[in-house]
């Protein structure tokens, strides 16, 4: 501790002072000088109790071999799952539609919201437009907020603690199947805090029950029409 900082902490033990630490507000480079959007928080408060029904997505960096690289990622907030993603050196509008277009495919469903922060990627014509036009209600926290789209922050810790020091690959195609590897092992056998399960398994005990209530309910259905016959 420099000569400075011992005067200041002397000073302050010595008449009992707190020392007031100033918060920073985190913005993203992107954030500054554009409007807010008009699309609301729509999932503020919200818990979906079925599948598809609130996809959030976002975007995280992966620096490589002295470049970088991005990670979109589209998640189903009722089982956590990571429905589809895409790898690219560029962070434009097509980089997160064609993320959006493999998380369609591979769940067979599109979800009725999407929830994203306010990135220009995001909050673009296209992209609203695809989201319009594919029936699709746009989702967004409040500008310079981005830390308000939790279920990707907390997924992105997560994978790269999973996914390790990238430096350790030594070609883009090692990086790209490590990558799928770590996604694959979430959605099927990492066991999530919040789930006490992995989500393939979440879905599948979902689906049990679901299937197990529509037997009951066609029983007592037929059991209704023999009492009435």
């Amino acid at each position: 501790m420099d000569r400075a900082k011992s005067v200041i902490h002397r000073v302050v033990k010595k008449f009992s002072l707190q020392i007031v630490r100033k918060r920073l507000k985190l913005i993203k480079p992107s954030d500054i000088g554009f409007k807010a959007s008009q699309h609301k928080d729509l999932i503020k408060n919200i818990s979906p109790i079925v599948p598809n029904e609130i996809w959030a997505t976002d975007f995280t960096y992966l620096k490589f071999q002295d470049r970088t690289y991005y990670l979109a990622t589209f998640i189903d907030i009722f089982s956590r799952k990571i429905q589809g993603w895409n790898l690219s050196d560029s962070h434009d509008t097509d980089f997160v539609l064609e993320a959006l277009k493999k998380s369609i495919d591979n769940a067979g469903h599109k979800p009725n919201i999407c929830h994203s922060d306010q990135g220009s990627e995001y909050r673009g014509n296209v992209f609203q437009e695809v989201l319009e036009t594919s029936g699709i209600k746009c989702s967004m926290s409040p500008k310079a907020s981005p830390w308000r789209n939790g279920f990707q922050e907390s997924f992105y810790a997560g994978f790269k603690k999973d996914l390790g020091n990238i430096n350790d690959f030594n070609s883009f195609g090692e990086l790209f199947e490590a990558i799928a590897m770590t996604i694959h092992k979430y959605n099927s056998t990492r066991i999530h805090t919040a789930l006490k399960m992995s989500p393939n398994q979440y879905l599948e005990n979902f689906n049990k029950k679901r299937k197990q209530i529509k037997v009951q309910v066609m029983s007592i259905d037929s059991l209704l029409e023999k009492v009435v016959s």
